[in-house]
């Protein structure tokens, strides 16, 4: 089981891998189930995205949420 430390080393290697990525909208932390994983962000999908389904034994989640423009 991952915890909220360990998620968040992880999210900073997912961060280094594609943080800057133009698809990426964001990384940051979600609950799967009882388990802390690394959640990714993207404008359309992960289609292209080099990233592993997970990173340091924690889960990386991926979704797709359009662009985040300012309101």
């Amino acid at each position: 089981m991952s915890d909220r430390d360990a998620a968040r080393a992880a999210k900073s290697h997912v961060q280094d891998l594609v943080g800057a990525d133009p698809r990426v909208n964001g990384v940051g932390l979600t609950h799967v189930g009882a388990e802390w994983a690394v959640k990714v962000n993207v404008v359309d999908g992960p289609d292209g995205l080099d990233l592993p389904d997970s990173v340091d034994g924690v889960r990386v989640v991926v979704r797709a949420i359009g662009r985040i423009s300012a309101s």
